[in-house]
């Protein structure tokens, strides 16, 4: 049996219409589950994935915790959250926590670096953001070979995120906005086809 992959999403400054873009740009039956991280206050992460759900192809919605992450859904970190990805058995499920050491909450590096402890193949995508959050997260992913997506600068309304992803040299992708669905999708085709085996 192939591995299976998840798809992790950070952003933060003009992060809620980055991700209408790139979510409502990706086919209902993608196969992959999307863990979104945004930094945002708690209410208004979950009108945010209402929204969203109404103009995805894929259900959007906001991630409870102990739910088992299922394919052709993006689940949204509540803002007042850290989600973690654990392992239990064959399933992955989501883990809120209070806590995190994290000066952001809810944090990237948080949900990057716990699903660096799974047997899942994982692209990360580091979207616009102020600050640096991920950029921790994405040295853990790359220890277990994920792929690294970052939007690039000069597409991004803010740019500390992706700048300081892209600093780190383990980026594998530095795309406009535009061009990250696609790269997504061929990526996920590349791993196993639109095989779901959520």
């Amino acid at each position: 049996m192939k591995n299976k992959c998840i798809v992790l999403i950070g952003s933060s400054t003009g992060g809620p219409r980055a991700l209408e873009y790139l979510l409502s740009s990706l086919p209902e039956n993608i196969g992959v589950p999307f863990i979104v991280v945004q930094h945002m206050p708690q209410k208004f992460t979950s009108l945010m994935a209402e929204r969203l759900d109404i103009k995805c192809k894929i259900k959007v919605k906001e991630a409870e915790d102990g739910e088992v992450v299922r394919s052709d859904v993006a689940y949204i970190t509540p803002g007042d959250k850290h989600l973690l990805l654990v392992k239990e058995g064959d399933e992955v499920k989501i883990k809120l926590l209070e806590q995190f050491d994290s000066i952001y909450k809810p944090s990237i590096d948080a949900t990057f670096i716990s699903a660096s402890k799974l047997d899942s193949c994982i692209i990360a995508v580091i979207l616009t953001g102020m600050g640096s959050d991920g950029s921790k997260g994405i040295r853990f992913l790359k220890e277990k070979k994920a792929f690294i997506i970052s939007q690039d600068v000069e597409s991004s309304i803010a740019k500390g995120m992706p700048y300081s992803a892209i600093k780190t040299g383990l980026v594998d992708k530095i795309l406009p906005l535009d061009k990250i669905p696609q790269e997504i999708i061929e990526k996920v085709r590349e791993f196993y086809g639109n095989q779901s085996i959520y």
